[in-house]
């Protein structure tokens, strides 16, 4: 008898750590639980601004293509001036160096010829092209002859994606003979 009151006495003790070990195990899958979520919430960012990223990128790839085919376009070669007015601006008119890196949106929006139509985009991308430098095919040295070869065109866009947090800056060389 003294074995059955020893035992009885020992599962009374044990029905509360049955509960308290239940609530520890309920406590770590709640924090699995939010641990998953916050991951989840987190790479959804993440997807979203490579989505508004892209907006970006694609438009400011359209601005390049524009530039490139409006110089295609020109029956004559294109008049550099410093205000940019005929759509060419003279190389160091802008600035030097890497002049497009702090130019602000404002800046831009001045002095950039805009695109429009495109969806899904903050503000429309806009382009510059400037004249960059022109290399003869020949050397004809002491000959009055017409002079050819071929005239390089840096053409830079800036463009934004869905929100103004994600700027894209592309530039693209461009050859013409004209």
């Amino acid at each position: 008898m003294i074995n059955n009151r020893s035992t009885s006495s020992l599962q009374g003790k044990q029905a509360g750590a049955v509960l308290l070990l239940s609530l520890i195990l309920l406590l770590a899958l709640t924090a699995i639980g939010i641990s998953t979520m916050q991951g989840t919430v987190f790479e959804e960012k993440m997807a979203g601004n490579t989505r508004d990223w892209n907006f970006a990128y694609q438009a400011g790839e359209n601005a390049l293509r524009d530039g490139e085919l409006w110089l295609d376009k020109r029956a004559s070669q294109p008049e550099a001036n410093s205000s940019g007015s005929n759509g060419v601006w003279g190389l160091k008119d802008i600035g030097t160096g890497s002049w497009w890196t702090t130019q602000s949106g404002s800046w831009w929006g001045s002095n950039a010829v805009t695109l429009s139509g495109i969806a899904n985009l903050e503000a429309q991308p806009r382009r510059i092209i400037e004249e960059d430098v022109f290399l003869k095919d020949s050397l004809g040295i002491g000959q009055q002859q017409t002079i050819t070869g071929l005239n390089f065109y840096r053409v830079t866009a800036r463009a934004t994606g869905g929100t103004d947090r994600s700027v894209v800056k592309l530039q693209s060389m461009y050859a013409r003979r004209f």
